[in-house]
C-alpha cells in the first residue's frame, strides 16, 4: 500500500513538471515569434527611411509632372508601409498578450498553491499551539522526542514567514504582470485607431495623384497651366489675408502674452525640422507666393502622415478644409486651437482632422495627421502662433471661412 501510495505520489509530480515544460515551451515559442516579428517591424522602419530619401529627393527637384507623380507614388510606398508596419505592431503585442496571459494564469497558480501550503502548516501550527509544554514533555516518554516536537514547532514557524516572503513576492510580480499586460491592452487600441488612420490617409494619397492625372491629362503643360493658375490666386487670396492680419497685428498687447522663452510651446511634430522661417523669408521675398509678404507662421518637414501634436492644451476653436471652395488656394486642411496662457495655435495643410471644434485636448495630443492639402510646395506643417484675443474667423472672398489674426513668431515660444 505504501509503495502503491509513493507510486501514485511521483506520477503527481512529473504530471506537474510535465506541464509545466509545456507551458514553459508555449512560452518561449512565443517569445520567439515576438523577436521575428520586432524584426520584420525594424525591417519596414529601414523600408520607411528608404522611401522619405526619395520623397525628400524629389521634393528638392524642379517642380514638373514627372517629379510630382513620383513623389506622390513615393509618398503612398511609405504610407503602405507604415501601414504593414502599424499591423507588424498589432500582431507583436497581440502575441505579448498571449505571452503575458500565460505568466499571470501561471502566477495565480502558484500563488494558489503557496496559499494551500501556508493553511497546511498554519493548521499544524494551531494544533502545536493547542498542547502545553506540559501536555507534549508527557505524551514523550523520551527527553530527546519532547526537543525534537519542539523543533519541528520552531521550523513551523519558521515554513509560515518563508512562505509568506514568497508569497508577498509573487503577489508583486503578479501585479506587474497585470500592469504590463493594461499598459499593452491601451497599446493595441492605439495600433488599431492609427491603422485605420493610415489607411484613411493611404487612400487620400491615391485620389489626389489620380485627380492630378486627370486635371493634367499627364501633360506637362497642362500641368504648368494649372501651378500658374493656383499661384495667381495664392496671390490674390495671400493679398486679402495680409491685409486683415495688418489690422489685427495692431490689436496685439505684448504686455499680456507669455513672457518668450523655450517650452511656452511644444513642437507640433517629433524631430522638428524648420524649412521655411516666420517672417521676411528668402522665399518670401524671391518669389511671388506670399506677394513678397511676411511669412505667417513657421514650416516644419512632414511627409504626409506624420503625427501632429497640440502644442499646449485648449480648446479647438475651428476646423476647415480651404480646398473645398478653392482647391490648392489656401491652408487646405486646418486646426484652430486657443491656449489658456492668450496665445492661438495654426495647424495647416492637414491630411486627416482627428478633433472637433469646442473639444478640449491636452499638450501633446494627435490632432491630426500632417499632409499637402491646400497650397503647398511638397508635404508639410505650416505652424501659426497667434495672440488669441486677435483671432477672428471670417469668410475669405473666395476660400471660405478662415482664421485670421495677430500673429506672433513661433520660435518666441517654442
Amino acid at each position: 500500500m505504501g509503495r502503491l501510495i509513493f507510486g501514485i505520489c511521483i506520477l503527481f509530480v512529473i504530471w506537474n513538471l510535465g506541464f509545466g515544460i509545456s507551458e514553459m515551451a508555449t512560452v518561449v515559442d512565443l517569445k520567439s515569434q515576438i523577436k521575428n516579428r520586432e524584426d520584420q517591424i525594424a525591417a519596414i522602419e529601414a523600408e520607411i527611411a528608404e522611401y522619405q530619401k526619395q520623397i525628400d529627393a524629389k521634393t528638392s527637384e524642379a517642380g514638373s509632372l514627372k517629379n510630382q507623380i513620383s513623389s506622390l507614388i513615393a509618398q503612398i510606398g511609405k504610407l503602405n508601409a507604415e501601414i504593414r508596419l502599424t499591423q507588424g505592431k498589432i500582431y507583436a503585442s497581440e502575441l505579448n498578450l498571449e505571452k503575458l496571459d500565460i505568466e499571470i494564469n501561471k502566477k495565480n497558480d502558484e500563488i494558489e498553491g503557496k496559499k494551500a501550503s501556508l493553511a497546511e502548516i498554519i493548521r499544524s501550527i494551531n494544533e502545536a499551539d493547542n498542547e502545553s509544554l506540559i501536555e507534549i514533555l508527557l505524551k514523550n516518554r523520551e527527553l530527546s522526542d519532547f526537543f525534537s516536537d519542539i523543533k519541528n514547532i520552531e521550523n513551523l514557524d519558521r515554513a509560515v514567514q518563508k512562505d509568506l516572503g514568497e508569497l508577498k513576492g509573487l503577489k508583486q510580480d503578479l501585479e506587474t504582470k497585470e500592469s504590463e499586460e493594461s499598459s499593452v491592452k491601451k497599446q493595441l487600441t492605439g495600433f488599431a485607431l492609427e491603422l485605420s488612420d493610415r489607411k484613411a490617409i493611404e487612400v487620400f494619397s491615391k485620389k489626389k495623384k489620380d485627380q492630378l492625372l486627370f486635371d493634367t491629362k499627364n501633360k506637362e503643360a497642362e500641368y504648368q497651366r494649372i501651378v500658374r493658375e493656383r499661384e495667381i490666386e495664392r496671390a490674390q487670396i495671400l493679398e486679402d489675408v495680409r491685409k486683415i492680419e495688418d489690422q489685427l497685428r495692431l490689436l496685439i498687447d505684448p504686455t499680456s502674452l507669455p513672457a518668450s522663452r523655450p517650452g511656452v510651446l511644444g513642437w507640433p511634430v517629433a524631430n522638428p525640422k524648420i524649412t521655411q522661417n516666420f517672417g521676411k523669408t528668402d522665399f518670401a521675398k524671391n518669389t511671388d507666393v506670399y506677394n513678397q509678404n511676411t511669412h505667417n507662421g513657421i514650416d516644419l518637414r512632414a511627409s504626409i502622415g506624420t503625427e501632429v501634436m497640440a502644442a499646449e492644451s485648449g480648446v479647438v476653436k475651428g476646423t476647415g478644409n480651404s480646398d473645398v471652395a478653392c482647391p490648392g488656394g489656401s491652408y487646405g486642411k486646418w486646426i484652430l486651437i486657443e491656449h489658456p496662457n492668450h496665445l492661438s495655435t495654426l495647424y495647416a495643410h492637414l491630411s486627416v482632422i482627428k478633433v472637433s471644434t469646442s473639444q478640449e485636448v491636452g499638450r501633446g495630443i494627435l490632432i491630426a495627421y500632417s499632409g499637402d492639402t491646400g497650397y503647398t510646395t511638397g508635404p508639410h506643417l505650416h505652424f501659426t502662433v497667434y495672440d488669441a484675443r486677435t483671432v477672428q474667423m471670417k469668410s475669405s472672398r473666395v476660400c471660405g471661412l478662415l482664421p485670421y489674426g495677430g500673429y506672433l513668431d513661433p520660435i518666441l515660444y517654442l
